[in-house]
């Protein structure tokens, strides 16, 4: 509210002599002060939601106070002061807990390798394009691609990276046939001593009746037998031998042909 200055001193004209013209209250006098009175009440601030300027200031309530009593920014300093939680420059997680809300806007410094637990990954840094394997509560372990064509291999306790195995046999691994004519017989038991199964292909010398019993470790798994009524066509079989398996193969005729896939 702005300060109302009296403009007339009534109380002066009193002692001043009859007949004297400054003795006379004028019209003009008391509009002034009227006028100024009302210029004083128009710039005061309202009891309800009252407009402040310029720098207001109201009486410092007492420490640990908690009314409605107007707080002045020294009371504030105070009683922050008193909590000794200083400014957020100046925190840690045992002094202030923030929860909800969103922090946008804001860049964080400080932190390298944010814990696990906390939703990170442990590390500061990770090898580029390596896959990255879960390690519990401790900081992620990664793979790097190794060598070009690698694949991940489990050892049954984590992941490496390695050479794919080789799938062999049967030409899957780029095996081929082989004539073993010169060293195979009939009725001889032989093994498949390699690590993948091979194929077997033999056929006897010509008969006008002749058969052939294939074994695999034991096990007799074909027969193949033929009838002519002359000499002119061979009869053979085929069969497949797994590793390590033994295998024969029984016929009373001579071995014409004995081929091996390997």
């Amino acid at each position: 509210m702005a300060n109302y200055t009296k403009a007339t001193n009534f109380t002066a004209k009193d002692s001043l002599p009859s007949g004297n013209s400054g003795k006379i209250i004028k019209g003009a006098e008391i509009d002034t002060e009227f006028t100024a009175i009302a210029s004083a009440i128009a710039s005061k601030a309202d009891i309800n939601s009252p407009a402040f300027t310029g720098t207001p200031t109201a009486p410092k309530a007492g420490s640990g106070t908690n009314t409605t009593q107007i707080a002045s920014t020294s009371f504030v300093t105070g009683a922050i002061s008193d909590l000794g939680i200083g400014t957020l420059a100046t925190q840690d997680s045992d002094a202030v807990a923030i929860t909800g809300g969103t922090i946008s806007g804001v860049s964080i410094t400080g932190i390298t390798d944010l814990a696990v637990a906390d939703g990170g990954t442990g590390r500061s840094t990770l090898s580029a394009n390596a896959v990255l394997l879960g390690n519990g509560t401790s900081g992620i372990n990664s793979v790097a691609p190794g060598t070009s064509g690698n694949v991940l291999k489990s050892n049954g306790t984590t992941w490496t990276s390695a050479a794919p195995t080789t799938v062999k046999g049967l030409g899957l691994g780029g095996e081929v046939w082989n004539n073993v004519t010169g060293s195979r017989g009939f009725n001889t038991s032989y093994t498949n001593s390699r690590s993948y199964p091979i194929a077997v292909s033999a056929s006897t010398t010509c008969s006008t009746g002749a058969r052939i019993t294939a074994y695999v470790n034991g096990v007799q798994i074909a027969y193949y037998g033929w009838q002519f009524n002359g000499c002119g066509a061979y009869g053979g079989t085929f069969i497949i031998v797994p590793a390590g398996a033994t295998y024969q193969l029984n016929a009373s005729e001579g071995v014409q042909n004995w081929m091996e896939l390997y």
